[in-house]
């Protein structure tokens, strides 16, 4: 799948080149094209780490080996630099992704190999049974979204919802309750509420329509009368 920016390469390179050459500050850049100025900073820094490539684009998401991440979580416990620069030097997204590194590292949950599979994205709804959603689930226990949908040839999406519905409602959040009407028992209080109240609009237009009638049923009896008085 790939990487948008809201800033072209070009953008992006003008504006490192006006800070290095121009004098003007962070600040005064930024706002000439509509970014923070710790945009430009981080703008600067990539361009001074890794030249101009480090500004362009990636046209997929990068692949990340666990001796990577460990590599640059270990770069920053050390003390080798910020999150900012070591996001810089080695190339990241940016600080937020080592962030969640570090984070996972220090509450010692296990860091994975991550490799793009965009396709997942592009599958199109398999159609599943009962027992093929709780394999699937279970499968996606010990994995992750991607790669689960990958294996069983479902969406992304479809993968990601059955695992939120099994965490709320285990075995029974799986089952296919399209075109069955539910019960007023499983419906929730505010569902109920909404029901009233649409039954309530139905009753209300039921009661405007006999309404209309009744005043075309009057009103033509009155013309008949009327013609009738003329007539005599």
């Amino acid at each position: 799948m790939s990487r948008k920016s809201k800033f072209s390469y070009e953008v992006k390179l003008a504006a490192v080149q006006q800070y290095l050459n121009s004098g003007l500050s962070y600040a005064q850049i930024a706002k000439s094209i509509g970014v923070t100025g710790r945009t430009v900073n981080q703008w600067v820094d990539s361009f001074k780490l890794n030249d101009s490539d480090a500004l362009k684009v990636h046209k997929h998401n990068q692949s990340y080996t666990k001796e990577f991440k460990l590599k640059c979580i270990k770069a920053y416990l050390n003390g080798q630099g910020s999150y900012e620069q070591l996001a810089n030097k080695y190339g990241l997204r940016g600080s937020t992704q080592l962030k969640n590194w570090v984070s996972k590292y220090n509450s010692h949950r296990r860091l994975k190999n991550y490799y793009p599979t965009p396709e997942v994205y592009k599958m199109t709804r398999k159609k599943t049974n009962q027992q093929e959603r709780e394999e699937i689930v279970k499968y996606c226990g010990t994995m992750n979204y991607k790669e689960t949908a990958k294996k069983y040839g479902c969406s992304y999406a479809q993968v990601y919802n059955w695992c939120k519905k099994y965490e709320h409602k285990g075995n029974e959040g799986l089952k296919d309750n399209r075109g069955r009407k539910r019960s007023q028992s499983e419906l929730s209080e505010l569902e109920k509420i909404q029901l009233q109240v649409k039954e309530l609009q139905r009753q209300l237009e039921i009661s405007q329509r006999e309404n209309m009638l009744l005043k075309k049923v009057r009103d033509l009896e009155r013309e008949w009368l009327l013609d009738q008085n003329k007539g005599k």
